[in-house]
């Protein structure tokens, strides 16, 4: 034996947990595989193999770089006085002059050294089997490299003592060589044993998100259009105070909402998860990558969900919630993993984001429906968002530099993001006092108190048209179950004239006419319109939605645009589902 290896530990490679984690992603991969060829009925399968095809291969790959270490007759770690030999290299002697600096990263399912070593020392090192084929992006950088302790057999402390001895002796004997020739350290050898990655200071930008992602949902809840039922806002408050809605921003132009709706969330629990998911993403990604970039992922992230999320799910569907951006951070996580190989990322990280992503990925097919709260599709887009722009931002991240390049430009984007979302309080304050102070819109949500009020308010403020604002306020207290509602229909009757139109119309909601009645009473073309539409409400408050549809149906596509009934049937056949 060589005096140089006087002393020498060797540690194996527990194989049980390197066995657990192969089996978890081949089931991962597995099922993703079975999503393409199970695709919902209802999805388009190009589009299922679109996500299907690129995470297969991630996970496949990842399953494949873990047999040699499952199957191999080596030591998993070996470590002597003339220096260590890691586990992702194996065969290979490291001196422990190689190692510039190294830190210690432990969560609670994980915990791994992380070295930085000597550039020159670096490109000694070789991989070997698929590892080799891959390109360094994807399976990490030679110059940082970690140490998984928890996949060895034996204790993470006593492993880490042992490794922080030798290397101390290594150092030390070094000194002292060095002062025996008369040369003296550099300047910052000193620090040379400090942890390389700087874990220190705050996530301010995190801290800055949650209070704000809680003040947004505080604001819907205080200025929500209805009641919150149990601390959940209602679809119709999210709707208007900014949430997703295909035809809102399809063919309105609302395309604010999708900076809008990430701030905001349909309930208690889904604020209290994403809050507890971004803190765990903050907590170390914020301070790794700096919070300009950090933001920059998230904001970028949010709108890649929104979009998804207006595309793929179903017309109908409010999408609200800070989960595409905050998977988005998840996947950029696990992307930027491979610029450090192993440790705090490629282990910590990478380990704690796939199990809060894959959770939030696997059921995406089926995207969410009406009354759902997961919005699967959301979070596809927001993870595929994360993991380019953290792909693209390693391209561009020198190895020198401990966070990335470009951070004006990232400050620039979340800038603007902010601001599209500030400035969109104003036509949403608009729409919701539009929508308080009109009853029509009041009716067509549901709310008949109000919508009774407004109509009665609105009797006041043109004569001409008071009669027809006394039948919408009547047909309100009908839906609403106002006992009041025909003792106040023969008071405004009793004001208004009986020769004239719609007079008419009071007698067939006061019982002394019927539809066929009230046609024959119509004058001309406008005032057929008129009882066509009136007909159906008609028909409508007696239980007959078939007739009351078929009416409605006459009277859209017979009424001027500018009446109350043309909105009316408009609205009503919505309400009864017909497009």
């Amino acid at each position: 034996m060589n005096p140089e290896e006087l002393r020498r530990s060797e540690y194996a490679n527990n194989r049980g947990k390197l066995l657990l984690i192969f089996l978890v992603i081949v089931a991962i991969t597995a099922g993703i595989i079975w999503l393409g060829f199970h695709p919902p009925r209802d999805k388009d399968p190009r589009v299922a193999w679109f996500f299907v095809v690129p995470g297969a291969a991630f996970f496949g790959i990842l399953a494949l770089l873990l047999l040699p270490k499952l199957f191999s007759v080596e030591p998993g770690l070996v470590m002597s006085t003339a220096g260590i030999r890691l586990p992702n290299f194996p065969g290979q002697i490291l001196p422990w002059s190689a190692i510039q600096s190294f830190g210690r990263v432990q969560t609670k399912y994980a915990d791994n050294i992380i070295l930085h070593l000597d550039a020159t020392a670096a490109r000694t090192l070789i991989r070997r089997g698929l590892a080799s084929r891959l390109p360094e992006w994807f399976v990490g950088s030679r110059a940082k490299v970690g140490i998984a302790l928890k996949l060895l057999r034996g204790n993470s402390d006593r492993i880490f003592d042992e490794f922080v001895e030798l290397l101390s002796e290594a150092y030390e004997a070094e000194r002292q060589t060095m002062q025996e020739v008369g040369s003296t350290a550099p300047d910052d050898e000193d620090e040379a044993l400090e942890p390389a990655l700087n874990s220190g200071g705050y996530p301010v930008f995190t801290y800055v998100l949650l209070a704000v992602l809680i003040a947004v949902y505080v604001g819907e809840l205080a200025f929500g259009l209805e009641p919150p039922v149990a601390g959940t806002p209602t679809n119709w408050t999210l709707f208007v105070l900014g949430g997703t809605f295909r035809q809102s921003i399809v063919e309105q132009g609302q395309w604010w909402r999708l900076f809008t709706a990430p701030f905001m969330h349909g309930g208690i629990l889904h604020l209290a998860f994403n809050c507890v998911s971004l803190w765990l993403a903050g907590g170390l990604f914020e301070r790794l990558i700096g919070w300009r970039w950090f933001a920059a992922i998230f904001f970028a992230s949010a709108l890649g969900g929104s979009v998804a999320s207006v595309w793929i799910n179903a017309p109908n569907t409010i999408g609200v919630g800070a989960s595409g951006g905050i998977v988005g951070l998840f996947a950029a996580v696990i992307a930027a993993s491979f610029r450090f190989r192993s440790g705090p990322i490629a282990d910590t990280l990478r380990i704690g984001a796939a199990q809060i992503l894959i959770p939030s990925l696997l059921p995406f097919l089926s995207a969410a429906r009406g009354g759902e709260n997961i919005d699967y599709a959301g979070h596809f887009g927001g993870a595929l968002t994360g993991a380019a722009l953290s792909s693209l931002l390693l391209a561009f991240w020198p190895r020198e530099r401990p966070t990335p390049c470009f951070g004006a430009a990232a400050t620039a984007f979340s800038t603007l993001f902010v601001m599209i979302a500030a400035a969109s309080l104003w036509p949403i304050s608009n729409t919701r006092q539009f929508i308080v102070n009109d009853p029509m819109a009041n009716y067509f949500a549901g709310k008949y108190l109000q919508a009774a009020t407004g109509f009665a308010l609105r009797t006041t403020e043109n004569p001409p048209t008071a009669p027809y604002y006394h039948l919408w306020r009547f047909m309100a207290q009908r839906r609403g179950n106002d006992t009041k509602a025909i003792a106040d229909l023969k008071i405004a009757a009793s004001k208004t004239d009986q020769g004239t139109w719609p007079y008419p119309v009071f007698s067939l909601f006061l019982g002394e006419l019927k539809p066929d009645e009230l046609m024959a009473k119509a004058a001309d073309s406008n005032q057929r319109c008129e009882a066509t539409f009136y007909n159906g409400e008609w028909y409508l408050l007696s239980g007959n939605t078939q007739e009351a549809r078929q009416r409605f149906e006459a009277a859209l596509s017979s009424c001027p645009t500018t009446y109350m009934e043309y909105d009316g049937a408009k609205g009503e056949l919505n309400s009864l589902g017909v497009q």
